[in-house]
């Protein structure tokens, strides 16, 4: 027999969730809740109800519905809304298809419940909808409005017999607000992605769409509501076009006056997002956080992701927002001269978006920018290609160095992550010091939510962690300098295990590993694989993290150790001081003995790790993704 983990995601849900956990708990052999730090009921009455309750920090619907797959134990997967609840006929018919499991994914046919009555008719029903699934062979996907659930190619689905029950809207007012804030988003959404409106979609489309669900799909036989439906459907289809079409005109300039819809356009901000959709870290980190701050504390401005491709791309939290869009080349086009069309033929693009700031967030600005009419910001986050060129070889030092010359040459505005950047940029480059500004950067708003026991005890049991460590977190290359870690824990005798998270070189495999192997030491502990959204977890359990890097522009690990709460030991020098504060330990990265000395001071010290901890979470708060926001969308404005 097969088994299944039922999951939901909650907030604030104490009126819904006793009805949707009872509808589940017999065809579940688990009820997983993730919740999103409720303030009501919602904890205690799922946890009375037997269900496993987890907190996690919300990043949007989709990515919140992902993480509660992974905590399932189970790879069948039941996933529900709070306000939705299982029928009894299909909950009977998932009892049978848990005998005979023959599909890869099955889909439900929703009933809602909407003003006071059930809606069995019209476009409403079967409103059908993927809820259990095998989890390694679908996840969530989904743009502004509403996320679905999308299986690989080849995957079976099939159709249960049975309604899921959904609870909608409670008056006809609720409905007309929403559907007129839908129609907004869908509008913006069109617009961004190219599409047009017409007379045919404003007048024909929505009248087609009424005869559709009220005569077609007997819309009628629901009586009142049934006609409520269909005409708030067709309603909701032509305010989209006549949205869409108020923002092309707007766009071409042939409106007098601003349209309500428009007054919130404010400011095009376009970015080079590459490095945001297919950079796992460091500056893919920065691209994506920065964009996420922005999107959500100016909501009145406009932000465009110019990026080669999008396929396979490392899904941004953020594109649920509705002013965030996506520009990318022609499919073919883009196969081919992809890298071209970022450095060169963009900006053709830029201008014909008609993008005021133009920032380019890693180094890098495409070659006749200033045709664009756009102004420019350029984010440099080092220059370690030039502080230590071994690292990186003669041609690539030569090509990074010409990119970057050219930037700061066209550059507005140059924006250095730290004073340590800056100095370089006016030592190396002999760039204006009265171009540059120094704005930090943040780290990812989830690494300020505490993690609750129950979900780090899954994280814990996942990558078998020890219940005292240490950790590191970066890639394992030379400049990092993780032997220094490993080779003080072995002279001080250290015996407390360090948990090292970051991605193999060639370094890690020609010295840490054979001086580990060379020493048998045992207890450092490499977990494969971890996600993003299960290090602040990670980082809080810990005793302390040690980072004794010989070079950074910023030090991000740094400052997601002070925001977690925990003690720091760095390196002296550099950029470190400014990101790690009164929060850390500094020592020589080139002496072991002193690392150790540093790491027996925190692990033995409980009064110094809590002064250490509370200095740490105090430094912070200046780098906090909204402050930063703010600090941007100052420099932006003075541009203009």
């Amino acid at each position: 027999m097969v088994k299944i983990s039922a999951v939901i995601i909650t907030l604030n849900e104490e009126r819904v969730i006793e009805r949707c956990i009872k509808s589940m708990q017999r065809v579940a052999d688990e009820i997983i809740i993730v919740d999103s730090y409720s303030t009501d009921k919602t904890e205690e009455i799922s946890r009375k109800l037997g269900a496993k309750f987890i907190q996690h920090p919300f990043n949007g619907y989709r990515d919140q519905k992902n993480f509660a797959l992974q905590q399932a134990t189970y790879d069948c997967v039941l996933s529900l809304d709070a306000d939705e609840a299982l029928s009894i006929e299909l909950e009977e018919s998932i009892l049978k298809i848990k005998e005979n499991w023959q599909y890869d994914a099955y889909k439900f046919n929703r009933l809602n419940y909407c003003c006071g009555q059930w809606i069995k008719h019209t476009d409403w029903y079967p409103d059908r909808k993927i809820r259990l699934f095998d989890r390694r062979k679908g996840e969530w996907y989904g743009a502004n409005i509403h996320e679905v659930v999308e299986m690989k190619e080849g995957s079976k689905v099939c159709v249960l017999k049975g309604d899921l029950l959904h609870w909608t809207y409670s008056s006809y007012e609720q409905l007309v607000k929403v559907m007129n804030k839908y129609s907004t988003l869908s509008a913006k959404e069109y617009f961004n992605r190219g599409k047009k409106s017409s007379f045919i979609k404003i007048v024909i489309s929505p009248f087609w769409r009424f005869i559709h669900s009220y005569f077609i799909r007997l819309g009628f036989l629901d009586g009142y509501g049934g006609f409520f439906v269909s005409i708030s459907a067709a309603k909701l289809n032509q305010l989209k076009y006549v949205k869409l079409r108020y923002l092309h005109l707007a766009n071409s300039s042939k409106l007098n006056h601003q349209h309500p819809l428009l007054a919130k356009e404010g400011i095009r901000i376009g970015f080079d997002a590459k490095r945001a959709f297919y950079n796992k870290s460091g500056l893919g980190n920065y691209s994506r956080n920065l964009i996420d701050s922005l999107a959500k504390t100016d909501s009145a401005n406009s932000f465009m992701l110019f990026t080669p491709k999008i396929e396979n791309r490392i899904i941004l939290n953020q594109h649920t927002e509705s002013n965030i869009s996506i520009i990318s080349p022609s499919k073919i086009y883009r196969k081919i001269f992809g890298s071209l069309w970022r450095s060169k033929f963009i900006v053709s693009d830029i201008k014909k978006q008609k993008i005021d700031i133009y920032h380019g967030l890693s180094h890098e600005l495409p070659y006749g920018i200033k045709k664009s009419g756009a102004k420019t910001v350029l984010t440099v986050h080092d220059l370690i290609f030039l502080r230590f060129p071994k690292f990186y070889g003669p041609i690539n030092v030569f090509i990074y160095k010409k990119k970057l010359k050219y930037a700061c040459k066209v550059a507005d505005k140059i924006v250095a992550i730290s004073s340590q950047t800056k100095d370089d940029l006016i030592n190396f480059l002999k760039v204006d010091p009265n171009k540059i500004v120094v704005i930090y950067q943040s780290c990812n708003s989830i690494y300020q939510q505490k993690i609750g026991k129950e979900e780090f005890q899954s994280i814990k049991a996942k990558y078998s962690l020890p219940d005292r460590y240490l950790l590191y977190v970066g890639t394992i290359e030379e400049r990092k300098n993780l032997l220094n870690i490993v080779k003080a824990l072995k002279e001080k005798k250290i015996e407390i295990p360090l948990v090292v998270v970051g991605r193999k070189t060639e370094y890690f495999h020609k010295s840490v590993k054979p001086y580990l192997v060379e020493n048998r030491m045992d207890t450092i502990i490499f977990p494969e694989k971890v996600k993003n959204e299960e290090l602040p977890a990670i980082y809080q359990n810990a005793l302390c993290f040690v980072y004794p890097s010989i070079f950074e522009g910023f030090g991000i690990p740094i400052l997601e150790a002070l925001t977690s709460g925990i003690p720091v030991i760095t390196s002296k020098g550099s950029c470190f001081e400014e990101t790690g504060g009164l929060g850390s330990i500094y020592i020589d990265p080139q002496n072991p003995n002193e690392i150790g000395e540093a790491i027996l001071k925190i692990i033995e010290n409980q009064g110094l790790r809590s002064d250490l901890t509370k200095h740490g979470v105090e430094h912070a708060k200046q780098f906090l993704p909204e402050v930063i926001a703010d600090k941007f969308m100052i420099l932006y404005k003075s541009l203009l």
